[in-house]
């Protein structure tokens, strides 16, 4: 072993005990990493219960402003497990040492392509039979101006839906905006079309604005992902049986819970975790756009079948995206082609009788 590489080795293997207490401890710190949403929720829970402790697992919820800060914490090794959107996600494992071990939602309901209540986009609905939910044809969006945020979910859903229109990026004029930004131009006027993520597309339609299509419109499924360090992983297998099953115990009774009692417990984990004062409305609408799956459909979607898995499908067609857009440099491209970052191995060391 070359003395770089040995020396690379032993410095995660430190990193790796500092997010993990010494095995002599009865309480092992695990670090978990969140952005603002719905995805963090089940891990709140569990802790709000206790269910870590009694697993002997102390859950360390960090936060961070977006999926790419929480991504340069993870290059230095300061967190372990978390949950990302599938864009981000590329990015972390186009490095070799992010892997994806479940899905906390599918968010391509929340993305959406808006336009003013008054666009003449909204005249046409199903000019192309292969897409009949979604408005405009190529002849309305054609030198438009679309306000969007580069690289992003948003980016996706909109080239996906200039794609079932027939129309390319070349065509059309892309302002590139962050989304709050984007929100109060579109508000004045400065574009077309506006695409937006949650909770954005929530305030857009508290606007009066109008979707012409969502991602799920346009066949853009946009998994939110939980990720974890690969290393990590493949040395602590107990830590994250442990971790996934008390995920999917939380996810398993926001599925299951009255909507009222859901929606009280997301308002106190929303201001206690990220001091975000939400609505009853707004925490409401996340039922309604955010697509949750339990354990047995989780399993289903990571089965592999003729080599590549449901998840996995969904995930090219994204990495395609990012290759286009030459968001990965050649020379890691290997690390993303198939998707074989998406593994199965972890969420099937899950049982149903543990979620009780």
């Amino acid at each position: 072993m070359a003395i770089k590489t040995w020396i690379k080795s032993i410095a995660l293997t430190i990193c790796m005990l500092g997010m993990v207490s010494p095995a002599m401890a009865k309480v092992v710190d695990v670090k978990t990493a969140w952005v603002a949403g719905q995805e963090g929720f089940p891990i709140w829970y569990a802790k709000k219960q206790g269910w870590d402790k009694k697993v002997d697992l102390n859950l360390v919820m960090s936060t961070y402003a977006s999926g790419q800060e929480a991504l340069m914490d993870f290059e230095v090794n300061s967190w372990v497990l978390g949950g990302l959107g599938a864009i981000p996600t590329v990015n972390g494992a186009k490095n070799g040492n992010m892997i994806v071990i479940g899905i906390a939602n599918d968010e391509s309901k929340a993305n959406a392509v808006m336009v003013h209540n008054d666009s003449p986009i909204l005249l046409k609905k199903g000019a192309t039979t292969s897409y009949p939910a979604i408005y405009g044809t190529a002849v309305d969006i054609r030198k438009k101006v679309i306000l969007t945020t580069p690289l992003s979910s948003a980016h996706y859903t909109m080239t996906k839906y200039l794609e079932a229109l027939g129309v390319s990026e070349k065509e059309v004029v892309v302002k590139n905006l962050d989304q709050a930004l984007a929100l109060l131009s579109f508000e004045h006027d400065k574009g077309d079309l506006a695409v937006f993520w949650a909770p954005y597309t929530f305030m857009a339609n508290g606007k009066g604005w109008a979707t012409v299509a969502t991602a799920r419109d346009v066949d853009a499924r946009l998994p939110l992902y939980l990720v974890a360090n690969k290393a990590f992983a493949a040395q602590y297998p107990e830590v994250m049986k442990k971790y996934l099953t008390l995920y999917m115990r939380g996810l398993n009774w926001l599925m299951n819970a009255p909507r009222e009692e859901a929606v009280k417990e997301m308002q106190a984990y929303y201001k206690e975790v990220f001091d975000l004062d939400y609505s009853e409305t707004m925490v409401d609408l996340n039922f309604n756009v955010f697509e949750l799956f339990d354990l047995a459909t989780q399993k289903a979607l990571f089965a592999e079948k003729d080599g590549s898995s449901e998840v996995q499908k969904w995930q090219d067609n994204i990495n395609e995206f990012m290759l286009n857009h030459k968001a990965v440099h050649k020379s890691l491209e290997k690390n993303i082609i198939g998707s074989k970052f998406i593994v199965s191995s972890f969420i099937n060391m899950v049982e149903e009788k543990d979620l009780k």
